[in-house]
């Protein structure tokens, strides 16, 4: 049966992309934000794979009335992209917020204090 088949090759799969996010993904010491933000992405675009051959296979066992095989790495590696999506959203945040503070004019920052200030807190 392929989905039998096709099961068995996503929990290895699953293993092997888990491994890889590990040893080369975003959370591997010494990277560069920048680096580690492009490896987010990169890694966030296999999840997503991953993540619909997973639906189409639970979908699959419900049909046949198989039970639901777990993927608990995937899960987990979900959860970390979830966070660390936030983490480096508000890192680009606040990058793009300062480099835009330095290209206001010294004549104009007492007009724009109190929205900086705003945007601070």
């Amino acid at each position: 049966m392929n989905l039998i088949k096709g099961i068995k090759a996503l929990v290895i799969d699953v293993k092997e992309f888990r491994h890889n996010f590990e040893t080369k993904g975003p959370t591997v010491a010494g990277l560069e934000p920048r680096e580690a933000l492009n490896r987010l992405r990169m890694f966030s675009d296999e999840y997503s794979i991953r993540k619909r051959k997973f639906d189409s296979y639970f979908s699959g066992e419900t049909l046949f009335g198989l039970p639901h095989t777990q993927y608990p790495l995937l899960v987990k590696t979900a959860s970390e992209i979830e966070l660390l999506d936030k983490l480096y959203s508000l890192y680009s945040k606040v990058k793009d917020t300062i480099a835009k503070w330095r290209e206001i004019p010294w004549s104009e920052i007492v007009n724009e204090i109190d929205k900086m200030v705003e945007t601070i807190d």
